[in-house]
């Protein structure tokens, strides 16, 4: 592997993981940059398989991962339901992709430019939301930052949910929401300044409150007190909670919570939203347990309504057990358990940034089906690398590179 292949894949990785470019902008089922990279990996993957450079571990459990998808995509061909096929279909694309991590991922500086690619990704999303806020909508499209199926139908009140770069409120300050272990995990790496990293987190406030979501706010709250945990660090640990009392904590008591403080006010639609939310989980394990090699996507929707009026899971890991089966479901769920238990090295610790991003992952799974995104789909496959890797053991000692904070 080049040593500019080396240093440019990592930092493009993420930032293409976060900036996921419509390749057909006119057309609403667009291909994605990440769909034109998994082809590029899948042919990178069969000459190095040909080579004998992967290891064997990660190529194990992703084959047994992908076994479900892959049956489900032919049944769903044969069956004719598109649904169903292009669910399965972004496992497969993201097998690749996931190797191409695990295989480019192994030191810390591969690690940093990874992270500095979905820290500054992050940001374009937050420009991508504001321009869309100010109706620049028509020129993003030009450039592949939006599409011709982007959701501007989403409203809270009188006020439009933006939509941003991933096409849905929900997905898009999700993948926004990124910002918070990557930038955490460079800050306590000493490659990313506290203003940096407090600028990050306001652009990631900013877009919860144009989006009106909560999900990711609540999951980035754990995930700061993940990442304090396990880096050890306390002195950097003080210095960030206390600029956040001082900055954040401030501008919320002037300016309000994300979305404002009617939707966090309003008692009855939280109390009904939990209920819902709950209801469709209860039934939703239920019908991953009846049936454990799954329904299917669209078979797995109608029977989920007819149980709970509810057409959404409004759970990852309960999506991929009902629409695929129980055996992915679990699998995605030990993936971010054991992540995130090995993530607890310290800052110097070759799982920190898996295990800030698994305990992340986690946490906005538990509000949405975000395995219909890409961009999940693929890490969760990179976890599920990452948690049957061993580390070498020169990683596992190695202090944090010198150098400038740089991504590139």
């Amino acid at each position: 592997m080049s040593d500019r292949f080396q240093r440019t894949t990592p930092w493009l990785a993420g930032f293409l993981l976060s900036v996921n470019l419509y390749l057909l902008p006119t057309v609403a089922s667009s291909p994605r940059a990440t769909d034109a990279v998994a082809l590029l990996a899948a042919v990178w993957f069969v000459v190095h398989l040909a080579r004998g450079g992967l290891r064997p571990a990660p190529l194990v459990a992703l084959a047994l991962v992908a076994a479900w998808p892959a049956g489900w995509l032919l049944l769903s061909v044969i069956d004719g339901d598109p649904a169903t096929a292009v669910q399965a279909f972004r496992w497969l694309l993201a097998i690749p992709w996931a190797l191409l991590l695990a295989t480019t991922l192994r030191d810390h500086a591969a690690r940093e430019r990874f992270a500095w690619g979905l820290l500054l990704g992050g940001l374009v999303n937050v420009a991508v939301v504001l321009l869309q806020a100010a109706g620049l909508e028509g020129y993003l499209r030009l450039v592949g930052l939006s599409s011709s199926g982007s959701q501007f139908h989403h409203f809270v009140g009188q006020t439009v949910r933006i939509p941003g770069l991933h096409g849905q409120h929900n997905a898009s300050s999700t993948v926004v929401s990124l910002m918070v272990p990557a930038g955490l995990y460079l800050y306590f790496r000493g490659r990313c300044s506290l203003w940096l990293l407090l600028g990050s987190l306001v652009g990631f406030l900013v877009v919860l409150h144009l989006t009106s979501t909560r999900g990711p706010l609540v999951a980035a709250v754990v995930t700061v007190g993940y990442a304090f945990l396990a880096a050890r660090e306390i002195g950097r640990g003080a210095a960030v909670a206390a600029l956040l009392v001082m900055v954040v904590v401030p501008l919320v008591l002037v300016y309000g919570p994300p979305g404002g403080w009617s939707r966090w006010r309003d008692a009855a639609a939280i109390t009904a939203n939990a209920e819902e939310r709950l209801q469709s989980n209860a039934e939703s394990l239920a019908i991953a347990v009846e049936h454990p090699l799954g329904l299917g996507v669209t078979r797995g929707k109608e029977v989920l309504y007819d149980r709970s009026g509810l057409p959404a899971t409004h759970n990852a890991f309960l999506q991929a057990a009902v629409y695929l089966g129980l055996p992915l479901g679990l699998a995605v769920l030990v993936t971010v358990v054991v992540v995130a238990l090995r993530g607890l090295g310290g800052r110097d610790g070759p799982d920190l940034l898996a295990g800030m991003i698994g305990v992340h992952c986690a946490g906005v799974f538990f509000f949405e089906e975000h395995l219909n995104n890409p961009t999940f789909v693929i890490l969760t496959a990179w976890l599920v690398a990452v948690a049957v890797s061993r580390s070498a053991p020169e990683e596992r000692t190695a202090p944090a590179a010198a150098g400038s904070p740089h991504p590139h």
